[in-house]
């Protein structure tokens, strides 16, 4: 039987993993305008890997078209005034500590509206981008990427722990678009949803039962086989073809399957949730998946079957956002 590894604590700063190459730097650092999308965890392919210690598992993720705005500015000391600030800290500090810098930085939002739901994952992307670019993009994209999933950290306790991370997240807030990751971090697959499209958010009305890590990571010991089957043999090869129904046949089939069960049983026994889904697929909604373990269920549905998706969301007296999918990914800009 599979086991939770124990949580590692990071130092602020001192890097996690490697080894990562560095391509070279500039002698004086630039501001940067960083713009990400946020990130939907439609599937985990394997708990046993993601709660492993180190990053990884695999997973599906989707960019929508709602964003995270972050100024980057060289400073004397280190100033970060976004939430989570130590965690992005620590990984800002920990690219300057590889690169070989001593160069301090201010890390600030010109936008103070909030997010519906975590977004720490995006902030720290976002952030550790524009500090790559402004000291010269030292690190190329996939080893960026490997930095951040590898010291990903949560504060307890004034400690830095490092978090459990797919890179799925990550990975949808660099490019955009569906993607999908393999285990170490790897992109196996990336396309782009029409944005003719429409993206429904629906909220639980209530929070759910405390998530249970050590049953997702048992269950998936049972169906990470079924699961990496299904994304190998059915979502890719629809993915690479965009076709886009039986894209959301393979992932409503992933909610049926391992750690995701678990993570929507802890919402009064899921039964409202998987209702909903049903009837939204009923209704002709494409892609129908829930995110994360937060309860939301999103689905993608074309303009013409839009008013029957929001009807099914009015019944269901749910909390809704609209938008739509994020095909462009993360944008920066350098000023001198």
């Amino acid at each position: 039987m599979s086991t939770l590894a124990e949580e590692k604590v990071l130092n602020m700063g001192e890097p996690n993993g490697g080894p990562y190459p560095v391509l070279g730097r500039l002698d004086q650092p630039r501001s940067a305008m960083v713009r990400v999308p946020l990130c939907l965890d439609l599937a985990t392919i394997d708990s046993t890997e993601k709660f492993s210690g180190t990053p990884g598992g695999g997973g599906i993720g989707l960019a929508v078209d709602m964003h995270i705005f972050l100024k980057i500015l060289p400073a004397d000391e280190w100033q970060v005034e976004v939430v989570p600030d130590r965690s992005v800290e620590h990984v800002c500090r920990s690219i300057c500590n590889l690169v070989g810098v001593d160069r301090s930085f201010r890390i600030t939002t010109p936008e103070e509206d909030g997010v519906p739901f975590d977004c720490t994952s995006e902030i720290i992307a976002a952030a550790a981008a524009g500090i790559n670019a402004a000291l010269g993009r030292p690190f190329g994209q996939r080893e960026l990427r490997r930095i951040i999933s590898n010291n990903l950290v949560a504060e307890d306790n004034g400690e830095l722990h490092l978090a459990p991370d797919t890179g799925v997240r990550v990975a949808g807030a660099f490019f955009g678009g569906l993607v999908i990751v393999t285990d170490e971090l790897e992109i196996a697959c990336r396309t782009p949803l029409p944005d003719t499209g429409s993206l429904i958010l629906a909220f639980p009305e209530e929070d759910g039962n405390a998530l249970d890590k050590e049953k997702m990571v048992y269950i998936d010991g049972k169906d990470r086989e079924k699961k990496a089957l299904e994304v190998l043999m059915r979502l890719m090869p629809a993915a690479i073809k965009s076709e886009i129904p039986k894209m959301g046949d393979s992932i409503y089939r992933l909610q049926l399957l391992g750690s995701k069960v678990v993570e929507i049983r802890r919402f009064g026994g899921g039964k409202d949730i998987y209702r909903l889904m049903s009837m939204l697929r009923v209704r002709g909604c494409e892609i129908v998946a829930v995110h994360n373990d937060t309860g939301i269920v999103i689905a993608y549905v074309g303009q013409d079957k839009l008013d029957d998706a929001l009807q099914v969301i009015k019944d269901s007296r749910k909390d809704k956002i609209i938008t739509r999918p994020d095909n462009k990914g993360m944008r920066i800009t350098l000023t001198k």
